[in-house]
């Protein structure tokens, strides 16, 4: 499935390329559950990780975007993110070219935008599985849920009920 050109090399772009290797499969969908406003920071820092003469791997990416995700919560991530791209990219400007080995910059770019935001390093417990569970906003009932998704709906002109399940 072609998606359109490269904007910088105006090749073709093609989906079925891009998810061929299991972890470029898997970096895009961890991109597209982030939605817009953490994915396009994330992007930009992993960019910063690139060599100079070489790619970045797929592997690599999404072991850092991982990585980065683990570092603080949501809103705080996306401040220090953009303020870390901001300030490497001057620094590049200026003609420090070196890429990124590790998280440190941004932890430290975390820690003066958000202290409270670094997540404690979880305990080790080899038995058990570490997970870690991300909520947004507060919790809703299923009817509020409905409610405001039925509001959402009207306000975009469409019938709501035509999406109703019948039981």
């Amino acid at each position: 499935m072609k998606l359109g050109r490269c904007p910088v090399c105006h090749s073709h772009l093609h989906l079925d390329a891009l998810i061929q290797d299991d972890a470029g499969s898997e970096l895009l969908g961890v991109l597209a559950g982030l939605g817009r406003p953490l994915a396009r920071p994330l992007v930009q820092y992993l960019a910063l990780f690139r060599p100079a003469k070489s790619d970045l791997s797929n592997a690599r990416a999404l072991k850092l975007a991982k990585e980065t995700l683990d570092i603080a919560d949501r809103d705080s991530l996306i401040a220090a993110l953009q303020d870390t791209v901001r300030s490497i990219q001057e620094k590049r400007q200026k003609g420090q070219v070196q890429p990124l080995k590790n998280h440190n910059y941004l932890k430290q770019v975390l820690a003066s935008v958000a202290p409270e935001a670094r997540r404690p390093a979880p305990e080790a417990d080899n038995n058990r599985p570490t997970v870690t569970e991300k909520k947004q906003g507060m919790e809703e009932s299923p009817e509020e849920a409905q409610r405001k998704w039925e509001a959402h709906m009207r306000k975009l002109g469409v019938d709501p009920n035509q999406y109703k399940v019948k039981k």
